[in-house]
């Protein structure tokens, strides 16, 4: 069976890795986009355990196309029998065409309705979600199994004013090639030191639901066979140190890694004054304030620079991995990895750095 995931633009080549982990082939990597075979019930697997994708598409057809009819012709090639099942059509569309995202996801409906006329359109919260891309030239169509996307985990029930995409933290701990211990300095809600122990554990994605229970091909006794596969935890229970000076923020991150099942320590301090809180930090991962919406850029920048004069004096040769829109940390450490990613709609840049 042939599989589309999305993930973070910036990050297609740790999320491939991922889903090869996992069993699967990989065919293609396009912009956000990973397209690869795999089993017919590894989407069961993927939604359930993966961390550095989005979300799991059955890809049902793609093919080349020019205009509304090489849309139609590649649709009606498709073999899908959804039964008497609602379905809904959404089309994202990149580049310049002679039709709108719209006409694409009434043509498809069309198909659909033509194929299965026992079927019918809801647009709201269909039991069927069909997706359709239109890149380019490039056009793909799929069933979607997760429903919301993958990186709203379910854990995050403590709230932060710019708290860190868990899919980001993730691939952020793992380019860290991190052993035993990580300290965030910039701790807010808790995600990295969450994310890192799942990903030392092998917890799954046990606190949200997913779309495929409502799709008619669904099969319990294979999702029942998955999940006590994976059943974990495994691995020792790793270090994991955060820290903040806000004690709101403090609560937030206990909580959410209370939520998620995880043993975290959180110490009320200043990241430029880290050497107070912990004696060493060879593993240095954290997702620092950016001025953007929380203070202003002169006294973020002036923040980076203390922090970095921290990190000078006191964690010389640790591995340091940070998310900033900024590129301050370049005038003070040896890069080591520079990734470009969108995170959004904002631009910001992935760094492993040398201490």
């Amino acid at each position: 069976m042939i599989y589309l995931s999305t993930t973070i633009r910036g990050l297609e080549d740790i999320a491939a890795r991922e889903i090869e982990s996992f069993g699967a082939r990989v065919v293609d990597v396009l912009e956000g986009k990973v397209v690869y075979e795999g089993p017919e019930d590894l989407f069961y697997l993927l939604n359930y355990a993966a961390k550095k994708i989005n979300r799991v598409v059955i890809l049902l057809a793609r093919g080349e196309v020019e205009s509304l009819e090489d849309i139609r012709r590649i649709a009606d090639d498709v073999d899908i029998d959804i039964g008497g099942a609602t379905f809904g059509v959404v089309t994202e569309r990149r580049g310049e065409h002679g039709f709108t995202s719209i006409e694409v996801s009434r043509l498809i409906g069309e198909v659909f309705l033509n194929k299965n006329p026992g079927a019918k359109v809801n647009l709201d919260d269909p039991d069927v979600p069909v997706m359709a891309w239109v890149l380019g030239s490039t056009f793909l169509l799929g069933i979607d199994t997760t429903g919301p996307s993958l990186h709203r985990r379910g854990y995050r029930v403590a709230k932060h004013p710019a708290a860190l995409n868990p899919v980001i933290a993730s691939a952020m701990v793992e380019l860290s090639r991190w052993k035993d211990s990580i300290v965030d300095p910039f701790c807010g809600s808790g995600t990295i030191l969450i994310e890192a122990y799942h990903a030392r554990r092998r917890v799954p994605n046990v606190f949200r639901g997913f779309h495929f229970t409502r799709l008619p091909f669904f099969n319990p006794d294979v999702w029942g066979e998955i999940k006590e596969k994976y059943r974990g935890p495994r691995g020792p229970e790793p270090r994991l140190i955060g820290i903040e000076k806000n004690p709101k923020y403090i609560r937030s991150s206990l909580t959410n890694a209370e939520k998620a099942m995880v043993k975290i320590s959180v110490v009320q301090g200043k990241a430029e004054e880290m050497h107070r809180y912990v004696s060493e930090a060879p593993y240095i991962v954290t997702n620092p304030p950016y001025g953007l919406r929380i203070g202003s850029k002169k006294e973020i920048f002036r923040l980076y620079e203390k922090f970095a004069e921290e990190l000078e004096e006191h964690f010389s040769g640790s591995v340091f991995v940070v998310i900033t829109p900024h590129r301050k940390f370049e005038h003070y450490f040896t890069v080591v990895e520079k990734r470009d990613i969108l995170y959004g709609d904002l631009h910001a840049w992935i760094y492993k750095m040398k201490v």
